[in-house]
């Protein structure tokens, strides 16, 4: 197989494995590293990692999506695909199971860890020569919920409309958090809706921080059960 051919098989594929090279041309694995070694220095692909290229006009949506399996683009980034902010993330946010270090690729791609049992709600998406996993905006908005510090509780406060109030209100109760819910029903009724009688079940008795990266300062919100530290 001549170097043409070869780069006809992979052009839809995004993201290569040496097992994938291995298959595709026909070869062992050593031989199949050293190939894609060749084609990295001539600039034809890109190592992205030990083990993994990409032809250089990959998306690195599609990049970071499939360096760790199972895994969804979240958070900012989510909401930035979804056309729900106005903010353009400097970084590309990856919810996964495992740990990861950060890597550059176009982009910076943090990998942020969540337990396996909340790893749900999201699609594969083609994107360029390639696919990547994109949370759906209701899954987006209960990750952020449920972790802050990678979404401004503003920009989520404005990503609600046209969601789909009866599945990010199962999406929240799937992720088994209680402070999630109460800000998912606070945000809520900021936006109009009153989830409570669907909630309140689940609700406790002690006072959570709408905003945990902020001093515990405000009011306390007693249907809520939560302190209200940021003015949204």
């Amino acid at each position: 197989m001549n170097e043409r051919e070869f780069l006809g098989k992979i052009k839809d594929l995004g993201v290569l494995t040496i097992p994938d090279v291995s298959h595709i041309i026909g070869k062992d694995r050593r031989y199949a590293a050293l190939y894609m070694k060749r084609l990295n220095d001539r600039g034809v692909v890109n190592r992205i990692k030990k083990g993994k290229y990409a032809l250089p006009d990959t998306d690195p949506l599609v990049v970071a999506t499939n360096l760790v399996i199972p895994s969804y683009i979240s958070f900012l980034s989510g909401l930035a695909y979804h056309h729900k902010t106005t903010q353009i993330p400097i970084t590309i946010q990856v919810a996964t199971t495992i740990s990861r270090k950060a890597i550059n690729y176009g982009s910076r791609i943090i990998f942020v860890r969540l337990n396996r049992k909340r790893l749900f709600g999201y699609k594969r998406k083609k994107i360029g020569n390639g696919y990547a996993f994109i949370g759906e905006i209701e899954k987006v908005i209960v990750d952020s919920l449920f972790m802050p510090k990678y979404c401004p509780l503003s920009e989520t406060m404005d990503a609600f409309d046209g969601v789909d109030t009866g599945k990010i209100l199962n999406y929240a109760l799937k992720m088994d958090s209680i402070v999630t819910l109460k800000r998912l029903g606070y945000l809520l009724e900021l936006n109009g809706v009153d989830a409570y009688g669907k909630i309140k079940s689940h609700i406790n008795e002690r006072y959570d921080l709408l905003n945990p990266l902020l001093p515990p300062a405000g009011k306390n919100n007693p249907k809520w059960r939560i302190k209200i530290n940021e003015v949204l």
